[in-house]
């Protein structure tokens, strides 16, 4: 007897593999989910800290952070995050520049920018938009804002 699909459900064999090189069952529908590289760039040590630690609890485990725009540009060389949080307000340059910077180096891959501030300047989130940043976030930012945030998919541009 052949079973055929009649209606929108499919069976469940349909829907999962067994990875033939791990064993682990996998969806046939989908490709596996490579995790988020997040890269968390912001001069003020404590608040970086803390959103690294609550992203991290949140099942981000891949996550760095750097204190000056140099050292993110020098941590994103090596590391290749998917995702970069950006504070616009550095002490030692632009976070404007900065993402300029971090999207030359990221020429072959996706690279997500969203933008942290404390200012509530509205021409901020207009020179944020222009500037490539996917979205402008006001600290303290929510870590399930944040994490709902991440796992959407970006907009096409």
């Amino acid at each position: 007897m052949q079973d055929t699909v009649t209606t929108s459900w499919r069976r469940l064999s349909d829907r999962w593999r067994r990875d033939p090189d791990t064993g682990s069952a996998r969806s046939a529908q989908m490709p596996p989910v490579q995790p988020l590289r997040i890269l968390i760039v912001d001069s003020d040590i404590s608040s970086s800290g803390s959103l690294e630690l609550k992203l991290q609890a949140s099942g981000y485990p891949q996550t760095r952070v750097a204190y000056s725009g140099h050292a993110a540009l020098a941590i994103a060389a090596d590391f290749q995050p998917s995702v970069v949080l950006l504070e616009l307000n550095l002490l030692d340059m632009s976070g404007f520049e900065v993402a300029r910077l971090l999207r030359e180096q990221a020429r072959s891959r996706d690279l997500r920018l969203i933008a942290l501030t404390s200012s509530f300047e509205h021409e901020g989130h207009e020179l944020a938009r222009v500037a490539g940043f996917e979205r402008y976030l006001l600290k303290p930012v929510a870590v399930d804002d944040l994490s709902g945030l991440l796992q959407m998919q970006r907009r096409p541009s």
